[in-house]
């Protein structure tokens, strides 16, 4: 581990995409932003950008503090670069989840076993495991830090950037993608927030507005996709399972981010688990498909953070997601 440095400017750590501003100055917070949001779901980059432009929001960096900042109201959209630097650590530490835990994965759905015995019956596992909690608990950290540079960064995980070309190593830029996208959900959420403050269109009950947010976030970037795909040439497969990854990623950093107090829920929260349900679920993906894999490693990560039980029997990388998702209810 080495101690992280950090420059406190928010052009830096907010990956666009490679998405080009075409300025010669340094681009605004908002052009960033809104750069990061065209870059990530370009089909409606032009609905996204006469939004920004009809709302007239601004996007404000908040001094990094204890804690997380990541919000909005009627006039603002407001975050800071720490938990910028968070969503980061999360997303390159997630690789490491399929490494821990897809062997026993494999194991459970292949013979049928209950998922806690296959996990015992890896007897590899223990190390790979180990270190995949401390890079956890240093990501966690964070959230009780003042600044990034109080905890230690992990030597082998690139420092934030936006030029995503420059990080030179596959694995990286896939996990640069991730990161982008789960940025870009969040970012879609608050301006969520935004539109209904402005337009005083807000459901009745704070937890139903965290559940229409995401839903909206979710939705923004998902649907759409098969013109989308058809007019670039891409497979629609392939680009609905990456951004569905990258809202995966955006589920469990937001389950970090909440406080253990409101997981179960409160006058302002749902439950996490309906928030994770509505982030994650009901997906037309094919069973085979990454994402499943991907997802499944992460709530089994999540869940064995919690020492929740895993007595799970699944067939297939799917089956297993959805049993996860209704034991964490």
């Amino acid at each position: 581990m080495q101690k992280a440095t950090r420059h406190d400017r928010i052009a830096r750590p907010i990956p666009s995409l490679g998405e080009a501003t075409g300025m010669t100055t340094e681009p605004s917070n908002r052009t960033i932003i809104l750069n990061l949001l065209r870059g990530a779901v370009p089909e409606r980059a032009d609905e996204i950008s006469s939004l920004w432009s009809q709302y007239g929001h601004a996007v404000e960096v908040a001094p990094s503090t204890k804690g997380v900042t990541m919000n909005a109201d009627a006039k603002r959209i407001q975050f800071d670069t720490k938990t910028i630097d968070l969503f980061w650590l999360f997303g390159f530490n997630a690789w490491r989840a399929i490494e821990v835990y897809s062997p026993a994965l494999v194991l459970a759905t292949i013979t049928g076993i209950p998922l806690d015995q296959a996990l015992n019956a890896d007897t590899k596992r223990g190390p790979f495991e180990l270190d995949y909690k401390q890079r956890i608990a240093s990501a966690q950290s964070l959230i009780l830090a003042d600044q990034t540079t109080e905890i230690s960064w992990p030597a082998d995980i690139p420092e934030p950037t936006s030029d995503r070309e420059s990080l030179g190593d596959v694995q990286h830029m896939a996990a640069f993608d991730l990161v982008a996208f789960a940025l870009a959900f969040s970012f879609l959420h608050e301006f969520q927030h935004v539109m209904y403050c402005a337009d005083n269109s807000a459901p009745s009950a704070l937890p139903e507005e965290e559940i229409a947010c995401d839903t909206y976030a979710r939705d923004f970037m998902t649907s759409g996709l098969a013109a989308y795909a058809k007019k670039h040439g891409h497979n629609f497969a392939e680009v609905q399972q990456k951004r569905a990854m990258g809202i995966a990623l955006a589920a469990v950093i937001i389950h970090a981010m909440t406080p253990t107090h409101a997981h179960w829920g409160n006058r302002k929260y749902p439950p996490m688990a309906e928030r994770l349900t509505a982030m994650i679920s009901g997906y037309s993906l094919r069973a085979g498909s990454p994402f499943w894999l991907f997802t499944a490693c992460l709530l089994i990560a999540l869940m064995r953070q919690e020492h929740r039980p895993l007595d799970v029997i699944a067939n297939s990388n799917q089956e297993m997601v959805e049993a996860l998702l209704e034991r964490l209810r």
